[in-house]
């Protein structure tokens, strides 16, 4: 036990002291971050509001086109007079007349840029309203209450469980269930290759051959893998920590802004209706965002919990699968298809996951659970669905079980390749 001890330990301090260990725990928080923080400022930084000077020819628009805070829209009597009026990245919006009632066309012109998408589509959508609107009074009499009262009228279909009463938030599962199964994927195969390279390291200086000479093969195994995870935990426990402060630092810089994006997240959406906005539902509910209930449903505990089961479990059995196969490979082997072909089951989850969460308690997602190559993928896709806690207990049993026969078989294979 002393021997193995002093291999982990040994084989944990020489992954701390490599440069690249701490240029990723460093920068890692700082990219997820930026990415956290990078919506909000774009969102606030293209919150200019442009100046659409609208010619209608028409007479059906003049006046009700709405100015939101995104466009501000003002009239103008003739398309050469808006010309010039129009300040450098002023818009002017052309509705030319035809013989007929109805237009068919609308000219949005511009001087500089191009304007945005969101921008076209707000103009394009109250052209579009104003114009049934119009047909419906004038072609078919009637009325603007009653049009108005139709339209503001809403339905939320909630999907709940028969016998707890809570909401299903499919949706969310679907995409939470998606993340924790990649980067389930991506934790084994980039931490599996850590133990595969360090194999090939040992075997290119002989440090191994000199080792083995005062240790059992399979306590120097057990070390590098046992190390190699004690490494990971400590970079994920950096990586929440050093994340959370930064997030929470570029919070406390701007409070403002992040306090108006969570105002806005939060509010309800309004429906331009022709001459004024009006709420969705006649009668003002406030419905928390689907996306923050889904999420406050899902018991982050337990999900943390099962990641880190099955990522110890899943990382000894491909760890233990990729120093095995780096026993074998030449030095100048490409080690690369073979490290994906190991990393395949796991794969296969992933490119079957949009199957697997239409039928998430079905026989294929039951099976791929059990499946100890599949499994730590597999149940990570199904955990925000609910995991029923005997394919739990059974999978990780029989991906314990996996993980210790790999582990006796890359003993062997350590012994007989790199100790000789």
């Amino acid at each position: 036990m002393r021997r193995l001890l002093i291999i982990l330990a040994r084989e944990y301090r020489m992954r701390l002291r490599r440069p690249s260990f701490w240029v990723l725990t460093i920068l890692v928080p700082l990219v997820l971050a930026v990415l956290y923080a990078l919506p909000v400022i774009a969102a606030q930084k293209g919150m200019r509001q442009a100046t659409v000077l609208v010619v209608d020819q028409t007479g059906l628009f003049d006046g009700a086109l709405v100015s939101t805070d995104e466009v501000h829209f003002h009239s103008m009597p003739s398309l050469d007079y808006a010309r010039q009026q129009a300040a450098k990245d002023d818009l002017i919006l052309f509705i030319p007349a035809r013989e007929t009632t109805i237009p068919r066309d609308a000219f949005l012109y511009h001087t500089g840029s191009s304007p945005s998408l969101s921008l076209q589509n707000t103009v394009n959508q109250q052209l579009q309203t104003l114009l049934h609107h119009a047909i419906l009074e004038d072609v078919y009499q009637v009325e603007p209450s009653v049009y108005h009262s139709v339209e503001s009228t809403g339905i939320r279909l909630h999907t709940q469980d028969g016998a707890t009463g809570h909401e299903s938030h499919v949706r969310v599962k679907t995409v939470v269930g998606m993340v924790l199964a990649v980067l389930m994927v991506l934790a084994l195969l980039l931490f599996g290759v850590e133990v595969m390279r360090s194999v090939q390291e040992e075997r290119q200086n002989r440090v191994a051959e000199v080792l083995g000479t005062s240790v059992r093969p399979v306590q120097l195994l057990v070390g590098k893998v046992v190390s190699v995870a004690l490494v990971a935990v400590t970079q994920l426990v950096l990586w929440i920590v050093l994340t959370t402060l930064c997030i929470k630092g570029i919070q406390a810089s701007a409070p403002d802004m992040f306090a108006e994006a969570r105002a806005q997240q939060e509010a309800r959406s309004l429906a331009t209706k022709g001459t004024e906005a009006t709420v969705q539902y006649d009668t003002p509910v406030q419905l928390v965002d689907e996306t923050v209930e889904g999420l406050t449903a899902i018991r982050l505990p337990v999900v943390a919990a099962v990641f880190l089961l099955y990522f110890l479990l899943g990382y000894l059995l491909y760890g233990a699968l990729l120093a095995a196969l780096a026993t074998r490979l030449d030095d100048d082997a490409d080690a690369l298809p073979w490290t994906l072909l190991v990393g395949s089951p796991l794969a296969v989850v992933l490119i079957l996951a949009t199957f697997l969460v239409r039928s998430a308690s079905g026989t294929l997602a039951t099976w791929l659970t059990l499946v100890p190559f599949t499994s730590p993928a597999a149940a990570l896709l199904r955990l925000p669905f609910g995991l029923p806690a005997w394919q739990v207990t059974l999978s990780a049993a029989l991906l314990l079980a996996t993980a210790a026969l790999a582990a006796w078989m890359a003993a062997r294979s350590y012994r007989s390749h790199l100790i000789r």
